[in-house]
């Protein structure tokens, strides 16, 4: 088993707070785009953990275990979700979300191909991981690890990006002790 941490944008982070969505975690989207990204190597079994990143903080917004990678057209069939007509998921999310407000997080925000699927937690917006842990946090391949780039104490989106990025064992028990 791996965990990841995978950036959620601040944008999504106020609508799905607005909405009110507060979870539990149900299910993350891949993508091909930078704000949802490909599951690429996220697995069943792996812990995956959303983060958002605001004034350099980084925000731990919940854990989620995969249970099962799925088509997300079955997905969301299964939920019985659809794409308004005529529409993208670009813009098919906003209407969604003025309509169907209470689908919270299984609107996908964007083009997706898959879903993981599982259990999580609660959706906290207001976790910050303080930072005697975050100049702590070894990020990437096994046994290739290494230290979250910092950029005058701060964290920058820039490294999560458009990747699930991989905690080092002692990182994922770091993160995990916060929820």
């Amino acid at each position: 088993m791996n965990s990841y941490l995978i950036l959620w944008s601040n944008d999504w982070c106020k609508k799905l707070e607005k909405m009110p969505d507060n979870g539990p975690i149900k299910v993350i989207y891949g993508g091909e785009h930078q704000s949802v990204p490909p599951l690429g190597k996220v697995m069943v079994g792996d812990m995956v953990y959303p983060v958002r990143i605001n004034g350099g903080a980084l925000y731990l917004l919940g854990r989620f275990e995969i249970s099962a990678i799925d088509d997300v057209e079955l997905y969301l069939a299964s939920q019985q979700i659809e794409i308004p007509a005529g529409h993208l998921w670009d813009t098919g999310s906003e209407i969604l979300i003025k309509e169907k407000p209470a689908l919270g997080h299984l609107i996908p925000r964007n083009c997706v191909n898959h879903a993981a699927i599982g259990a999580g937690t609660a959706l906290v917006y207001d976790r910050i991981v303080p930072v005697s842990i975050v100049e702590k946090l070894k990020l990437g391949p096994k046994g290739k690890e290494k230290l979250l780039p910092l950029k005058e104490g701060k964290v920058s989106h820039v490294n999560f990006q458009g990747h699930f990025r991989r905690l080092s064992e002692e990182s994922a028990e770091m993160v995990g002790g916060l929820i």
